[in-house]
């Protein structure tokens, strides 16, 4: 399944869960993200958790979330 753009960004900035990403996370809710992804627990997709642990120090996350 494809993800939007901005999808993907919001995801590319959750991967350093923070005060930061609390706006990502406004951001992820306005977008519909939160109806398959949770912060902490596997939901109908991964949780954001997890999604930065895949993709914690790759710089080239966020093209790749993208290109998902």
């Amino acid at each position: 399944m494809k993800i939007t753009l901005t999808r993907a960004v919001v995801l590319a900035g959750l991967v350093g869960i923070g005060n930061a990403a609390m706006a990502d996370m406004q951001l992820a809710k306005q977008h519909g993200c939160t109806g398959c992804h949770a912060l902490d627990k596997k939901s109908v997709g991964p949780a954001f958790k997890d999604v930065a642990a895949k993709y914690a120090g790759d710089a080239t996350a966020q093209t790749k979330l993208v290109e998902k």
